[in-house]
């Protein structure tokens, strides 16, 4: 799914693309045939060299514009000869017949849907990210693909959007700034979308205030299965490590676990909850939206990080059908009661070997309270 290095200061970031197909080349509505065989095969040719690149992108661009398939789908030869004819009516592609222009890890994943590790639906969404950076233009209102149905995320329904929170801080103070749809390219991951949020009471001035706008990050990730999920994350730095030293945690239902860390200048939270990562980040310089300069930070229902993180953390149990303690920030500050030793103080500090700004991986990717173009 993309490349998970942010753009954002707190950033984490993943891609997930659903739709509704209504067309006959795409054939049925049905997950599990998605695409007709010629789709498949063309990918085969295409992932085995026979066709290039460009070819391949043609094949696909010319049947989407013109809803017309190939004649004698069972050849893979007159797969390939529609290919070198199609991409001559397409001048940007022809000009390029010879260049490696799809990213590496699109071909992974076609090739991991032609093995069955990805279904259709996976490896539609794929297709739907060509045509969002540019390598597809087929007219959408001619196919299959609508605007209003390309770009649409299933894990999107699990974050909060103005409204919600606004029914949470009660005030209007943050609203959203953009919604990021990615690829990652390693194995196992799925999708990922991430929305980021501006207090909107601060005014961006970008010589003297440029650092000062606080900013709030949501991210959720979904991958193939907990194996994958865990595999993902050792990727960067040990699961275990980064949770048995992180500042707080705690399990909401027997599904998930949790951590809460922070700098002076902002927090983290993040869950895991099935196959599924969320991160909940805040910069937030001035202390303005909670008290992160404490060294001994005691949490409660007005931390924004894991105030939030509970109610996607509902949602999702809600889709789930799970039971789970939607206070966070108690199921948190509760295992920290729980595992104190008579006689010793009921806080724990920041272990420096884990603070997010020196830590290697802070969450899940380079999470860090530096600050960046966003504030």
């Amino acid at each position: 799914m993309m490349n998970i290095k942010t753009t954002s200061l707190f950033g984490i970031t993943l891609l997930m693309l659903t739709i509704s197909l209504q067309s006959t080349a795409f054939a049925a509505n049905s997950e599990a045939e998605i695409f007709p065989d010629w789709v498949r095969q063309a990918t085969s040719i295409w992932i085995n060299g026979q066709i290039t690149d460009s070819e391949y992108l043609a094949l696909i661009q010319n049947v989407l514009d013109k809803n017309i398939l190939p004649g004698d789908i069972e050849s893979q030869e007159i797969l390939q000869n529609t290919a070198k004819t199609v991409i001559q009516d397409i001048p940007e592609l022809y000009e390029e017949k010879t260049a490696e222009l799809i990213p590496y890890w699109v071909k992974d994943r076609a090739q991991w849907w032609i093995d069955g590790k990805i279904n259709d639906l996976q490896f539609l969404r794929t297709v739907h990210y060509l045509r969002e950076v540019g390598y597809l233009e087929y007219n959408a209102q001619q196919s299959i693909f609508s605007n209003d149905q390309t770009f649409q995320s299933s894990l999107e329904k699990y974050l909060l959007n103005d409204k919600e929170v606004l029914n949470i801080t009660k005030e209007t103070k943050w609203r959203m700034f953009s919604t990021e749809y990615e690829f990652e390219e390693k194995e196992g991951v799925l999708d990922s979308v991430k929305i980021i949020f501006n207090d909107i009471t601060r005014v961006y001035e970008p010589i003297f205030y440029k650092f000062k706008v606080p900013t709030l990050t949501m991210q959720i990730s979904e991958f193939n299965n907990k194996n994958d999920l865990n595999n993902y994350w050792n990727s960067f730095e040990s699961k275990d490590k980064v949770f048995d030293s992180a500042y707080m945690t705690g399990n909401p239902n027997n599904n998930s676990e949790c951590l809460f860390n922070y700098t002076t200048e902002g927090a983290l939270t993040s869950c895991i909850y099935d196959n599924l990562i969320v991160h909940v980040v805040i910069f937030d310089q001035h202390n303005e939206h909670y008290n992160y300069d404490d060294p001994n930070i005691i949490l409660d229902e007005n931390e924004p990080t894991t105030r939030f993180m509970s109610e996607i953390l509902k949602k999702i149990a809600h889709y789930k059908n799970d039971y789970i303690n939607s206070q966070l920030y108690h199921v948190l500050q509760g295992d920290i009661q729980e595992n104190i030793s008579p006689g010793t103080s009921p806080i724990q500090t920041v272990p420096k070997s884990i603070e997010p700004e020196s830590s290697a991986i802070q969450g899940i990717d380079n999470f860090s309270c530096t600050r960046d173009d966003f504030g």
